[in-house]
């Protein structure tokens, strides 16, 4: 393309017309991202990294915040106590940043699952995360169907120790804890097995109860690790705005969003 001049009374200004840029491919530009933050990580960034063009150029793909890890800046973490629990999802509702997540599965399902796992002790440690609630436990029984079992699994890599979750719980469910030993690790562990869980059966969910929306894995779509502080209200807010509009239409929609924290 030509170059133009633009002329403003005494300055003369010539602009260079750069051509329509290449369409952005998305899949390849999240994992070239992945593997930024993998760098930044490591420490290795500014060693064997070269510049990146659609970072300079703000281009972000969306949810690559997943890859962040948070697990090494709050010296606590919450810790789920499943008798206490009565599945009012005030604590998954609350989290900014996606990092306290529930699900609610047939009982059979959670024993078949459970089974697959071949170190007793990590069994145990799986199951303590389930709670027979009356919701989900007791009020299906009423109506001839299967027992549901409520769950409650930490993300170490999203949680900043905010305690906003341990805050909302009226219950006594969740307390912060110190992390020590492997605790992190187990952690991991634990919530890379909720996320190989099946997802909530529609019998668990009251489309009239907003909050049931976030059994769902499609909800899922605010996938924490944003730069906001520990606690953002704002986060939340977005969080549930994602949520809500997740359940009702899928990934079909977005926000355009540059004032900071939210981006």
């Amino acid at each position: 393309m030509k170059d133009k001049k633009i002329v403003m009374g005494e300055l003369e200004l010539e602009l260079e017309i750069l051509p329509e840029p290449e369409p952005l491919d998305l899949p390849k530009f999240s994992h070239d991202f992945k593997e930024v933050v993998e760098s930044y990580n490591s420490g290795r960034a500014d060693e064997d990294m070269p510049a990146d063009e659609l970072l300079a150029r703000s281009h972000i793909a969306p949810g690559t915040g997943s890859y962040r890890d948070f697990s090494y800046i709050a010296p606590d973490i919450p810790h789920y106590i499943a008798p206490n629990c009565t599945g009012c999802m005030e604590c998954v509702t609350e989290c900014p940043d996606t990092a306290i997540l529930a699900k609610v599965l047939p009982e059979s399902v959670v024993e078949e699952e459970l089974a697959k796992i071949e170190d007793p002790e990590t069994r145990e440690r799986m199951r303590a995360h389930f709670a027979k609630t009356k919701k989900f436990y007791d009020l299906p029984q009423r109506k001839g169907k299967e027992a549901g079992l409520f769950s409650i699994f930490i993300d170490p890599t999203k949680c900043k120790g905010c305690a906003e979750c341990v805050a909302v719980c009226d219950d006594d469910a969740l307390e912060m804890v110190h992390k020590e030993g492997t605790m992190v690790p187990e952690y991991q562990e634990e919530f890379d097995f909720f996320k190989s869980l099946p997802d909530t059966p529609s019998d668990y969910i009251n489309e009239r109860t907003p909050i049931d929306m976030m059994l769902t894995d499609k909800t899922h779509l605010f996938v924490g690790g944003a730069g906001s502080c520990a606690g953002c209200g704002e986060a939340t807010a977005l969080r549930m705005l994602a949520a809500a509009n997740a359940f009702a239409y899928d990934d079909q929609w977005g926000i355009v969003a540059a004032t900071g924290c939210n981006t």
